[in-house]
Parts: C-alpha cells; sequence; structure tokens
C-alpha cells in the first residue's frame, strides 16, 4: 500500500470533524462550568487562525489543562492523548473516552494514533498535543518526540498555549475554602511554523529533538518565568 493510500485509509477511518454532537455537549458542559468555577482570563485570542491545518501545543501541569483549547476556541478539535491516565482522577477518566481522544501508550509506536494525527491534519483539521506527554506540577519538562514528529511530518503551521493557575486547579477547595472562584490565565500566543525536513517520512533525531525545544520555548515564552524551566522564552 503506498503513503497515498495509506492516509486515505485513515481519512476514511477518522473523518474531521466527528462526534460532533456528543462534543457539543462536552464543549457545552465545560463553558458552564468554567463560568461557575473559574474566572478564567483569556488574553491573545486574536492569533488563533480562522482555520486549520493546526497544530495546537500548551503545557500539561493538571489534568485540566485540556479543557483550555476547548475553553478557548471554537474549534472541532481533536485531541492525542495518554491511553491509562494512572494517575487522573476517575471523572478526568470519563472525559477522554466521551471525546474519544486518539489514544497513545508510552513506552509503544502508537502508529495508530500518529496515522489517525495525519490524517486529521490532511483534512485541515485542528489537533491539540501536549508535548511534555505526562501531567506534572510545573515547570515545563522537555518534549516527548510525537508532537514534533507530527509537526516535522505535516508540514502545518503551530498555535501555542500556556495555561496556569493560582493554586495547581483546586477547584472546588477554592470555592469551599476561601468562597470565592478559582482564578485561571491562558495565554495564546502566535502561530509559528510550519517547520520543514528534507524527509518527511523520516525526520532525523536531531531535527525532532530542535523542533521539540522550539516548540517548548514558544510555550514557556507565555508562562510565568517560575513555569519556563529550562526553556528561555527569549529565544522562542
Amino acid at each position: 500500500m503506498t503513503g497515498t493510500e495509506t492516509i486515505q485509509m485513515y481519512i476514511k477511518k477518522y473523518p474531521w470533524p466527528r462526534r460532533r454532537f456528543i462534543r457539543g455537549l462536552l464543549r457545552f458542559g465545560i463553558g458552564v462550568a468554567g463560568g461557575l468555577l473559574t474566572r478564567w482570563e483569556i488574553t491573545g485570542k486574536e492569533n488563533i487562525p480562522e482555520k486549520g491545518p493546526l497544530l495546537i501545543v500548551g503545557n500539561h501541569f493538571s489534568f485540566l489543562d485540556t479543557v483550555t483549547p476547548i475553553h478557548t476556541t471554537r474549534f472541532p478539535l481533536e485531541f492525542i492523548g495518554d491511553f491509562e491516565m494512572p494517575n487522573a482522577p476517575p471523572f478526568i477518566r470519563i472525559f477522554p473516552r466521551a471525546w474519544e481522544t486518539l489514544k497513545i501508550e508510552q513506552g509503544t509506536a502508537n502508529f495508530e494514533a500518529l496515522k489517525a494525527s495525519e490524517a486529521v491534519l490532511a483534512q485541515d483539521g485542528v489537533l491539540v498535543i501536549y508535548p511534555e506527554g505526562h501531567t506534572e506540577i510545573g515547570p515545563l519538562r522537555p518534549a516527548l518526540p510525537g508532537a514534533a514528529f507530527v509537526a516535522l511530518r505535516m508540514g502545518v503551521p503551530i498555535l501555542p498555549m500556556g495555561t496556569v493557575s493560582e493554586n495547581n486547579w483546586k477547584l472546588f477547595g477554592t470555592l469551599k475554602e476561601e468562597r470565592r472562584r478559582l482564578k485561571v490565565f491562558t495565554k495564546i500566543g502566535k502561530v509559528f511554523g510550519p517547520f520543514k525536513t528534507e524527509n518527511p517520512d523520516r525526520p532525523t533525531r536531531e531535527e525532532i529533538r530542535e523542533t521539540g525545544n522550539t516548540i517548548m520555548r514558544n510555550i514557556a515564552a507565555l508562562l510565568p518565568q517560575e513555569y519556563r524551566g529550562d526553556f528561555d522564552a527569549e529565544q522562542a
């Protein structure tokens, strides 16, 4: 089977957009919950393109970071995320199943998820990847290869987002203990890329490493200094 035949097969399997009704309900619920539980300050919405193809990237300090692109854009988004989510509370695990996130499993080739991601972008879709992979409280950590690999393979523009909350997303704790809504801050950066490689089928390890670092620097530029880790925002 040729590369063109393969991508066409995956386009049929993963048409974009899909699951619009279910995802619309989830988006509505997130909007209601966001208004009731948070005071969410969003800056940079003027940087959001009108259409895809587009790769959205961001920091991953909490499992709730994943609602940021849903809350800040109107795109029918596809997500690629952790297969197991071992540290997530049960109610969080329901969300990716209902959304039908493209699942990855750490330590495997993830051929299905990568081909599905490429099919989404080939249809001018919008794909969300959190380059760090795992969820941990900040600062930023190095990117895993996935986001850079997809960016190099598909040569699409990239939109960075940076999101922090005042106390690591203690939504109900803030309401109960302080009688107020949680403050959340999201900055949306300018689109950068696309990245080019001489061999899109097989980007080199150095290309993947350099592209991953560039992605992380663009995310770091949107975060407070204490969350940037080893990434110099001035070089983004």
